[in-house]
């Protein structure tokens, strides 16, 4: 008892997790809390707030307990573990949920007893006990209190002594043996007077009063309160003071002395009231509510017996909430109110029952428990046993097994052998299958190639040969001086516009041996690619034979980083292959737009004859040549489109087509930013 009562008083909330009390202290935590950069510092700060004094709220305390639990858990702090469950189990007695309390306090111990803390050890033990109390469990209650008792006589540890005697007293109390729990408590007070532990005289001397009031003993029992009194005002045991001024009400009411009982009773209930203890106030409430009944006060019983009900209701004490049904019961009773009586006896007996369901309930969770616990402990045993025999059986095996293993070790090295001789001519025969496909994957690529340059050849020698036999004719009938002005002027422009599309043939078959080769070298740097569109655009316009309408629609302070030549070869090829396809009078549109990663996206737009899907598929091969005739039967090479994939991933792009037939073609690919 005397350990909740002293720690009942804890801090039980941050101001980061809201509830928080409004004081300097608090706020430095919260800050300081806010401010930690490690998971170390956060968990000094929270078990700093649970060692703090100020009372707060419980649930949140509860919170923060259990999150300093988890932090120690994490970083493997036994000690911080070991005192946050041990906080818990404050907590949850001070919220009578004794299954936890128990369950927290017995996991504490178990980390205090592996790191051997003695201190420790022996107030857990006294938790420990404390929860079996509360469970009317009083013969586990009493061992426990017991062993913390060894305990602290072994360290003559006298505080710890005298608190642990009079737990024991409190035990023998509640079984009703009041005589040996008179021995237990006078012993406990023998020692705190020894010790000067000034709260344990207090206590002992409010716990014998408490015996002589039940053995009758009323005048004696007022003496000692006094005496407890006295000192508990000397050396300000606030939480202690109200009890013993309620059990001086309990003496005077039993002794007749009404009016007295109910003066200490508004004096104890005052106190209550400034400390926020409402089960004070509700056992104050409960105590007036007798003295009036015993004094025919009916009334004023009712009005303080409903106040009991209401705030006993209100903080679940069910204890009180019972003796509140009984009492008004036998009050409507003798006002010969039969209903109301049956209506609170009914109240009366169901929450009794329910009460004491309740608590056979956790008896039995608690015996099965050390059922599991025991059974557990013989399984423990059982299989040490057994581990002896075995180990004694392999150590008559021994010598036999010694053998088998020269044997087996000498099996595994010739086996070991054979497996890396075969792994050895496996890897070989893997080697060579990999290099058989490669060749035959070679084979097919260098036969794509060698049909790709025959057709390419066979093109070129086409294309190179016409408008060098057109120049050929001309000159022979310059040469003849048949050719009138006007006629060598039409030929001229013909002749211009053949030995311009061959001049492209070449550049283009150069490009094409230099990539071949691998003698292209990129060279980066800043292009205003308006300009460079509108240079293109000029050219075609001048040579054009079709009346193409060209629209420049990139952006003037449109900047790319690229290879001035390659960003050239690929806008002239993807410009020619557009006017290729489009009819006579149609529109081709260079544009831009914003691409992911700094990156841009050129659009090459006709309204040219499309394509169907199967066309697009063959676009970019690499592997072979692919050329359709224009709208105005031009020919192609199949060379320049390859180019321009080439062109556009070496310098990090991608190029792509987006076309529907009869609905004209997109170009696109992409350039970096500068």
């Amino acid at each position: 008892m005397r350990r909740i009562l002293a720690t009942i008083l804890f801090i039980i909330t941050l101001p980061a997790f809201a509830m928080a009390q409004d004081t300097l202290k608090m706020s430095e935590l919260e800050e300081e809390y806010r401010e930690a950069k490690n998971d170390s510092v956060k968990l000094v700060l929270l078990l700093e707030v649970i060692n703090s004094t100020e009372l707060g709220d419980v649930d949140t305390a509860i919170y923060i307990a259990k999150k300093a639990a988890d932090l120690a858990l994490k970083l493997k702090d036994s000690i911080s573990l070991a005192f946050a469950k041990q906080s818990l189990g404050v907590f949850y007695s001070v919220q009578s949920n004794h299954n936890e309390a128990l369950r927290n306090d017995l996991e504490a111990l178990n980390i205090y007893s592996k790191l051997g803390a003695t201190t420790q050890q022996s107030d857990l033990l006294n938790a420990v006990g404390e929860d079996y109390l509360n469970l009317d469990l009083y013969n586990e209650a009493f061992n426990y209190y017991r062993q913390s008792l060894e305990k602290a006589q072994k360290q003559d540890d006298k505080l710890r002594i005298a608190i642990t005697t009079y737990n024991m007293g409190r035990v023998l109390f509640a079984m009703g043996q009041l005589d040996r729990a008179r021995e237990y408590i006078e012993e406990s007070m023998e020692v705190s007077i020894a010790s000067g532990d000034s709260a344990g005289i207090a206590y002992s001397k409010n716990d014998l009063a408490r015996i002589d009031i039940e053995e009758g003993n009323y005048e004696k029992a007022l003496t000692v309160l006094n005496e407890a009194y006295d000192v508990s005002i000397k050396f300000r045991e606030d939480v202690l003071t109200p009890q013993i001024i309620a059990n001086m009400a309990k003496a005077f009411e039993k002794n007749g002395q009404y009016r007295k009982a109910l003066i200490h009773y508004d004096n104890a209930l005052e106190i209550y009231e400034k400390q926020s203890n409402k089960n004070g106030i509700v056992e104050v409430f409960y105590g007036k509510g007798s003295v009036s009944q015993r004094m025919g006060d009916e009334i004023g019983a009712k009005a303080y017996f409903e106040k009991c009900q209401k705030m006993a209701e209100e903080i679940g004490d069910n204890g009180s909430l019972i003796r509140c049904y009984a009492s008004m019961s036998e009050l409507y009773e003798s006002e010969k109110n039969l209903a109301k009586a049956l209506e609170y006896y009914k109240k009366y007996k169901e929450l009794e029952d329910s009460v004491f369901s309740e608590k056979k309930k956790e008896q039995f969770s608690q015996v099965q428990i050390q059922y599991e616990t025991a059974k557990k402990d013989i399984e423990i045993q059982l299989l040490n046993q057994k581990e002896r025999q075995q180990i004694s059986e392999l150590k008559n095996q021994e010598f036999i097994r010694n053998i088998l293993v020269v044997i087996l070790a000498f099996t595994a090295v010739l086996l070991f052998s054979l497996y890396k001789n075969n792994q050895r001519r496996k890897k070989v025969n893997d080697l060579l299958v990999i290099q058989q496909r490669e060749i035959e994957s070679k084979s097919k690529e260098l036969s794509s190639l060698l049909e790709m340059k025959d057709k390419f050849f066979s093109i070129v020698s086409h294309d190179l040969r016409s408008p060098i036999n057109a120049l050929v004719g001309i000159l022979d009938i310059l040469d003849e001086g048949n050719m009138t002005q006007q006629e060598l002027k039409e030929v001229s422009h013909a002749l211009k516009l053949r030995l311009d599309n061959t001049r492209k043939l070449l550049d283009t078959l150069l490009d094409w041996a230099m990539m071949q080769m691998n003698e292209i070298k990129i060279n980066l740097e800043n292009i205003k690619l308006k300009g460079m569109v509108e240079d293109n655009f000029t050219f075609f316009r001048e040579i054009g034979e079709k009346n193409i309408i060209f629209v420049n629609s990139v952006e003037a302070d449109r900047i790319v980083k690229a290879d001035k030549n390659m960003l050239d070869l690929i806008i002239r090829n993807l410009v020619s292959n557009s006017i290729k396809f489009t009819e006579d009078g149609g529109r081709v549109e260079i544009s831009t737009e914003e691409g992911p990663k700094n990156m841009l996206i050129v659009m090459i737009n006709d309204d040219g004859v499309g394509m169907a899907p199967e066309q697009m598929n063959k676009l970019f091969n690499t592997t072979e040549l692919y050329t359709t005739r224009g709208t105005a039967n031009e020919k192609g090479t199949g060379l320049g489109l390859k180019l321009c994939k080439e062109f556009v991933e070496r310098m990090g792009g991608n190029i792509w087509v987006e076309s529907e037939q009869g609905k004209g073609s997109t170009f696109k690919f992409t350039v970096s930013l500068a």
